[in-house]
């Protein structure tokens, strides 16, 4: 007869199988093969309108809305609305996909508010500069440390208002702190002065005026400037002499909470989803406001914008007390180009003119000017055909795709917008650049 196990020893025994098991199954996780993820977002919204508009090829137009829903297929943002205008008028608006993925689906609309990311550069921190420099208050070649002289420490004290503006000030592209498991910066402090603080600290990795490094820490001093010239904070100057001049009545820091639902969240950071928070690292641990990033706005709002700025400055709704958001000059020298010959990456002041990672596509002049931002929002404007053309994605809801696909749709939205415009002189009109050349014959600056 068999002798029986005490049940006891079932007790000594079931931990041990159990430590075994898991050795196994670590050891056979970490050693196999990764599984590969396909993203697939649902199809959402197709709601397209092409008016009819002389001096545009609508056909060419219809081919905008196979690029966006192959990559709402691919799973490289949810949605997107694409608003585009001519001489004044609308030539494309798109809405497609969905706003958001989680918690829940909800298609996109036309009035989605975004995460405007790195547009709140050109949106809201460049005019508001340009606008002291027209009365008076700011110099573009002073060095900021004339304004802030604790800027100054660490061999700051030669960087210029003009450089922090175009990107060659030197400094590094971000303020340093450790990063997470989705690889963004996390930092140790809060709130604005502490921002200030680590700017003040931070030291330049480049000569002055030498070579363009895309540094958010530029446009964090440019903000703080508005707020020590101006005497109001940057959320009140922007909608005093911006945004409400403007009518731009959905653009703001901060949304509102009763705006959620209105509002396309972002990314998924440390188990907890950005919707209606700044998704930019810094900005977030500055409390939601900077003048790099933090802005939220939708289509509408920032075709009031662009069409402005086209129309030399003058606004649509004028009042007794302002008639231009900034003089024509103005326009003209924030949008031309403003750094060296010999530096390919062209800038204007704030805004991108013809660089590695524009989104003019190759065929709208050199004349024109547009941004981007992290979050998957772009803006393109050109004077010499008075078009403008946006395009608002939250590709990183709810996790970035390992491939950005949106510079590329980007790019080829914009060449299709310009193909299509056939109302446009091309005499003395050049689309161009050395930068483009060099870059295509893989020669461009190391």
């Amino acid at each position: 007869m068999r002798k029986k196990i005490p049940c006891y020893k079932y007790v000594l025994i079931l931990p041990l199988l159990l430590l075994l098991l898991a050795i196994f199954l670590s050891y056979d996780i970490l050693h196999r093969t990764p599984p590969v993820f396909h993203r697939h977002f649902p199809q959402g919204v197709h709601e397209v309108v092409i008016p009819p508009v002389t001096g545009i090829r609508n056909n060419l137009l219809n081919q905008i809305s196979l690029i966006v829903e192959k990559s709402i297929a691919d799973g490289k943002y949810p949605g997107a609305v694409i608003l585009a205008g001519h001489r004044g008028q609308i030539i494309y608006q798109g809405v497609f996909g969905n706003r958001r993925i989680v918690p829940d689906i909800a298609p996109m609309q036309l009035d989605t508010l975004f995460d405007m990311a790195s547009l709140t550069k050109v949106i809201a921190t460049t005019p508001a500069i340009m606008q002291l420099i027209e009365q008076g208050k700011l110099a573009l070649d002073t060095p900021v440390a004339y304004y802030w002289p604790a800027f100054a420490k660490h061999g700051k004290d030669a960087v210029t208002i003009r450089e922090l503006l175009t990107h060659t000030s030197g400094l590094p592209a971000d303020l340093p702190g450790p990063k997470n498991q989705e690889n963004l910066i996390i930092y140790p402090w809060h709130g604005q002065q502490a921002a200030y603080n680590e700017i003040e600290r931070t030291k330049l990795i480049n000569s002055p005026g030498k070579k363009v490094v895309y540094s958010d820490i530029n446009f964090l001093v440019l903000g703080y400037l508005v707020e020590l010239i101006s005497g109001e904070n940057l959320n009140q100057y922007t909608q005093n002499h911006i945004f409400k001049p403007l009518e731009m009545t959905s653009t703001f820091f901060s949304p509102a909470a009763k705006l959620q639902g209105q509002i396309a969240p972002t990314q998924i950071i440390n188990n907890h989803l950005r919707w209606g928070e700044v998704h930019d690292p810094t900005a977030y641990a500055m409390g939601g406001i900077a003048g790099h990033a933090g802005l939220f706005s939708n289509a509408y709002d920032l075709s009031i914008y662009a069409q402005t700025l086209l129309n030399n400055g003058r606004l649509a709704h004028q009042t007794e007390q302002v008639n231009y958001l900034l003089g024509p000059l103005t326009i003209l020298k924030m949008t031309t180009s403003q750094t060296p010959k010999e530096i390919t990456n062209v800038r204007g002041l704030g805004w991108d003119i013809d660089s590695s990672y524009s989104n003019r596509g190759i065929l709208f002049p050199l004349s024109s000017y547009g941004h981007t931002g992290w979050t998957g929002t772009s803006i393109w404007i050109d004077p010499v055909t008075q078009t403008w053309v946006i395009i608002l994605t939250s590709r990183t809801h709810p996790t970035p795709a390992n491939e950005n696909a949106v510079p590329a749709d980007r790019q080829t939205i914009a060449n299709i917008v310009a193909a299509s415009i056939t109302d446009t002189p091309v005499t003395n009109v050049n689309n161009t650049g050395t930068g483009e050349l060099m870059r295509a014959y893989q020669t461009n600056e190391k």
